[in-house]
């Protein structure tokens, strides 16, 4: 296993026994220095965020926040019209602190991604953006000229 359990306490909810479909892409959209894998445990394990990821990647570490078996609130509630929602998907945040190796942190994800799609038998094309799902510039570190960096993100899968 490529990644440390600490789970939250809140924030998440029953996946319903749905089948994991999607592993969607999202980064933190916190670049202040200290906002790693950690800080952002410590941000979601706190009532009301009504957010969470499955996964919290970052240089040094991957965390697992909530248990594949459970829904995180990444991504929708299911009203969407890609049919991209948390019941049906996993949730990967990228963390881009500043004082982070953004480098490090997409090839550590490279691996968790890579694990996950075994473990659930999903083909690589089941590994979407957070955009593919609803339209929000997300991983928005990937999207400058024409989403090129997630491109070569993908193809490294």
């Amino acid at each position: 296993m490529m990644y440390k359990e600490k789970h939250i306490k809140y924030n998440y909810s029953n996946r319903f026994n749905k089948k994991i479909q999607y592993i969607v892409i999202h980064d933190t959209g916190n670049s202040r220095k200290g906002a790693n894998a950690e800080a952002h445990f410590r941000y979601f394990n706190q009532k009301g965020r009504n957010a969470s990821a499955h996964y919290f990647v970052d240089k040094d570490e991957t965390l697992q926040l909530v248990p594949d078996e459970y829904s995180a609130w990444h991504c929708g509630d299911g009203k969407g019209k890609y049919g991209i929602f948390n019941y049906n998907s996993i949730g990967i945040e990228l963390c881009i602190n500043e004082d982070g190796d953004w480098e490090k942190t997409k090839n550590r994800a490279i691996l968790l991604i890579r694990q996950l799609l075994l473990k659930h038998q999903l083909d690589k094309k089941c590994v979407v953006r957070h955009f593919d799902a609803s339209r929000k510039i997300c991983p928005r570190k990937m999207s400058p000229v024409g989403w090129r960096e997630w491109t070569l993100f993908y193809d490294s899968i």
